[in-house]
């Protein structure tokens, strides 16, 4: 399984939320600086493999599975973010 520095930073915004808190697609745009579109696709990339789940239709709100959030512990991917270039290189 292969994440570009894209996604791992948009989980790691939806990992830095408590369990039952969600963002929208423009709450995680203002938090990655990512553009929507492309946070969109990494989002439904993510849900697909089950890190991630759209929880509320109107706005759409995401939150980090429970899949999710020990993916984003146990690989470290949280704590080396801010160490990878900003080049859509993959983790």
């Amino acid at each position: 399984m292969a994440i570009t520095f894209t996604r791992a930073k948009v989980l790691a915004a939806l990992a830095a939320l408590e369990p039952t808190e969600t963002l929208t697609v423009e709450q995680l745009g203002a938090k990655t600086g990512f553009a929507k579109g492309t946070i969109r696709q990494g989002l439904q990339e993510s849900a697909y493999e089950g890190f991630a789940a759209l929880v509320h239709q109107h706005p759409p709100r995401w939150r980090l599975t429970r899949e999710g959030r020990c993916l984003m512990h146990t690989s470290g991917l949280r704590d080396l973010i801010p160490a990878i270039p900003d080049s859509g290189a993959v983790l």
